[in-house]
């Protein structure tokens, strides 16, 4: 495996962990704040704090395969172009070297599971 894909895989890694951990600690947060205040009203907050966490685990997940398909195309720089994503909708930022590359950058995006639509904002140098 070359040092380019260990790199991103490792990078995809933490990222996606981070985002985890940090989801996972805001709902049980907003859970306890539910739970003081007694009623339905606990069970609803509990139950929209784990969609928000399924969300935001699904837009990692997204993100994180993105590079990943990225990092192994010879063609796409993964280390130029930003992925961000957001209730399935993904936004690519950055610099590539041809037409080209934005353009397969784009397929790689719209080809991920989850995907609802890819905007680019990457700019050809």
């Amino acid at each position: 495996m070359n040092k380019k894909k260990v790199f991103f895989g490792f990078l995809l890694l933490i990222v996606g962990l981070t985002g985890f951990i940090s989801a996972g600690c805001t709902t049980t947060k907003n859970a306890g704040v539910a739970v003081k205040e007694g009623g339905t009203e606990a069970g609803q907050e509990v139950a929209h704090g784990a969609k928000q966490v399924g969300e935001k685990i699904e837009d990692a997940s997204i993100t994180s395969a993105i590079k990943m398909k990225f990092a192994n195309d010879e063609l796409v720089s993964a280390s130029k172009i930003n992925v961000d994503t957001k209730d399935g909708y993904v936004t690519l930022a950055g610099t590539v070297a041809s037409e080209a590359e934005a353009t397969r950058a784009l397929e790689l995006g719209r080809s991920v599971d989850g995907v609802k639509s890819v905007h680019s904002n990457l700019t050809v140098r």
